[in-house]
């Protein structure tokens, strides 16, 4: 008998740790993961589209990493043409995040407060304030985990 309440305790717990999050747990640590400089967890919350754009981009600076190692050098990003032949989205973004000329453009989200999301079947809103105002972030599931729809970029 214990064995039958056991399993669905395991279930659920697994569900979380692997992408079972709410619509505004992937915002909270999508804005989380921007306030640390945290490129890895920020392209996590991503959806497949947004990471297709940020990929596609990525693999442009492959095709000549001597020439896009000196360009990442003018903004401050020091990499050698190695580093950009193995660089991920993560690597990226964290690379920007930290680039002197990106981070000081960078706005401060700290103050950030996220409503409750409005599910519509795969789709959801997060209302997200700010000083600014509100925007709805808009996130899709995708592989039974809520991700932030695009690049989610536009938001920062």
């Amino acid at each position: 008998m214990k064995l039958f309440s056991i399993v669905p305790a395991a279930l659920c717990i697994l569900s979380i740790a692997c992408g079972g999050e709410t619509p505004e747990q992937v915002v909270e640590t999508f804005f989380e993961a921007y306030e640390n400089a945290d490129g890895s967890a920020l392209v996590n919350c991503m959806s497949s589209e947004g990471l297709s754009d940020i990929n596609d981009y990525i693999d442009q600076l492959k095709e000549t990493p001597e020439e896009s190692a000196d360009y990442m050098s003018m903004i401050g990003i020091e990499v050698t043409a190695e580093d950009m032949e193995n660089m991920t989205a993560g690597d990226f973004v964290t690379a920007l995040f930290n680039s002197p000329v990106y981070a000081d453009q960078l706005p401060n989200f700290s103050n950030a407060e996220f409503g409750e999301a409005a599910i519509y079947g795969d789709r959801a809103l997060v209302p997200v304030t700010m000083e600014g105002g509100t925007e709805e972030i808009e996130l899709v599931l995708e592989d039974g985990s809520w991700k932030i729809v695009g690049d989610g970029m536009e938001i920062l």
